[in-house]
């Protein structure tokens, strides 16, 4: 220690000692910044993964499997394979998905997709909670390896979000079938009435003629009296309307 000291005796040599101090401090803090950089872009490349979210849902007594990537960027590459169906009542490992997830498919943010996987065997005699094992594996944008694991879906009973189901409903022909109706009862009403009017007339027409009458004349007797509006209202109000 005593050698070293003397050795820096000279102002100069000072000089050299503080500036190595000095070059090393900084070399470190360089070093440093590099690694906290390189960090840094691990961490964002991390924060912007693809994240495949999953859902079991049950509409009408069929189990559904809705998948949305939540992530930031592209999946590409995806592959869903079943593996284990659990607790579904008295047909476990009964397994359907849909030619959607037959073969390799992609998602980019925000899109989801969904396909039937099974019944469900939630009856009165067996409460089912199917919980549905899948193998995963899908490719990030750019990335040579794929990611691969291993994931259990539990089925939640309050779960409320709306399938998205083609239930191939033409309201166009129930539009006109209603139409067809209306024309049809019109049409009746004049015959019956006597009276002429289209079916986009909206109107109140007071026939004063009843069934009871046509069929008295029918057979040759005596009409009884028809009530109008005026004297229908006035008798209701007078004697109550019977039960």
């Amino acid at each position: 220690m005593k050698e070293l000291l003397d050795y820096f005796d000279t102002p100069e040599k000072i000089s050299i000692l503080i500036s190595a101090i000095a070059a090393l401090i900084a070399a470190i803090s360089t070093a440093a910044a590099i690694w906290a950089n390189i960090m840094n872009r691990k961490q964002h490349r991390k924060s912007i993964e693809p994240q495949l979210s999953m859902e079991l849902v049950n509409f009408n007594n069929v189990l559904y499997l809705q998948i949305k990537n939540t992530g930031k960027t592209v999946a590409t590459d995806i592959r869903i394979k079943p593996k284990t169906l659990k607790n579904n009542g008295d047909n476990d490992n009964e397994i359907n998905l849909a030619g959607l997830f037959a073969t390799d498919f992609e998602l980019y943010p925000e899109e989801l997709v969904q396909t039937e996987v099974a019944l469900c065997y939630d009856t009165i005699c067996s409460q089912a909670f199917p919980q549905l094992t899948l193998i995963v594996s899908y490719k990030q944008l750019g990335a040579k390896k794929s990611v691969n694991y291993t994931r259990t879906i539990t089925y939640a009973p309050a779960y409320n979000s709306k399938i998205l189901a083609d239930v191939n409903l033409d309201t166009h022909n129930i539009e006109s079938s209603l139409r067809h109706i209306s024309r049809a009862s019109v049409r009746t009403a004049n015959y019956l009435d006597g009276h002429q009017v289209a079916e986009f007339d909206e109107l109140d027409i007071l026939s004063g003629k009843s069934l009871e009458n046509d069929l008295r004349t029918a057979f040759n007797k005596e009409p009884m009296k028809t009530f109008n509006r005026e004297e229908t209202i006035e008798k209701v109000v007078k004697n109550g309307v019977k039960k």
